[in-house]
């Protein structure tokens, strides 16, 4: 239900009291409350609080039709994140989803959601969570690549909204 929110045909009822932190969206922070219980569960849970921010850039700001634009997206100054999430909405007549390549996520699971909500808008939620008790992503880095194809000649113009960052204790910060 990754990426699912209110105003779409299943979110209400069942998949609404999944929304944890009532942000009205199915994200890395509700996903983190089961994650962190799987698998023995989270262990060593120290003091440290998530910080951090994602930045997410196109390696190529124009592009021709039928192009593949890279964006890439890199993890500033990152402390104890243990998952992540972010909505990118688009738009199918200027870019296709082509996929996800990984690059320094340790171990995290790729639950990226390409999804067509409700309403008819497109949007594209990149999401990464650790289940268990797994490494967290730290420092400065180059994370992943978000591939789309352009349907026709244009500029980037995407924007990453509704950004999370969480820690093991469940801690959350937006970016």
């Amino acid at each position: 239900y990754n990426g699912l929110r209110l105003g779409d045909a299943d979110f209400e009822g069942y998949v609404s009291n999944g929304d944890v932190n009532k942000n009205n969206l199915i994200d890395a922070y509700d996903i983190s409350t089961v994650a962190t219980r799987i698998d023995g569960g989270v262990k060593n849970v120290d003091s440290v609080k998530v910080a951090g921010k994602l930045i997410i850039a196109p390696k190529q700001k124009t592009y021709a039709k039928d192009d593949i634009i890279e964006v890439v997206v890199s993890g500033k100054d990152l402390k104890d994140v243990n998952a992540l999430s972010f909505a990118m909405p688009y738009n199918e007549s200027n870019y296709k989803y082509v996929g996800i390549e990984t690059l320094n996520t340790l171990k995290m699971e790729n639950l990226t959601n390409d999804r067509l909500h409700s309403n008819r808008e497109k949007v594209l939620y990149p999401t990464f969570i650790n289940l268990g008790n797994q490494e967290t992503l730290e420092g400065t880095k180059d994370l992943f690549i978000i591939k789309f194809k352009a349907i026709k000649k244009g500029t980037f113009d995407l924007k990453a909204l509704e950004g999370l960052l969480v820690d093991k204790s469940l801690r959350a910060i937006k970016f």
